[in-house]
């Protein structure tokens, strides 16, 4: 069955060459080393609000561009964009003290 109301997703992942980016309403809330799957807490994009794409544009294939108060953070290409189950979502808070609402 098919779901045709508006978009409740909040939690996202951008997953590109080296790491995943785990975005809570386009704010970055945890990095991922994808080779040895460790999270990164010292990551400069974590707090980072994500720059939105223009309209019609794709993030698949775009790098993502993490703006705030004169730092930036630009990352490789996306390859896949995936929602993060429930349990990496619970992690978020082991790892940098950012509980879900």
């Amino acid at each position: 069955m098919k779901y045709y109301g508006l978009n409740r997703r909040v939690h996202t992942c951008f997953i590109t060459h080296n790491r995943e980016y785990h975005t809570r309403k386009g704010v970055c809330v945890a990095v991922r080393d994808r080779g040895s799957s460790i999270w990164i807490s010292g990551h400069d994009a974590v707090g980072l609000p994500m720059k939105p794409l223009p309209p019609g544009a794709v993030y698949l294939g775009n790098s993502l561009e993490f703006l705030s108060n004169g730092k930036k953070v630009i990352t490789s290409r996306v390859v896949d964009i995936v929602r993060p189950g429930k349990s990496q979502v619970s992690i978020y808070g082991l790892v940098y003290g950012f509980y879900p609402a």
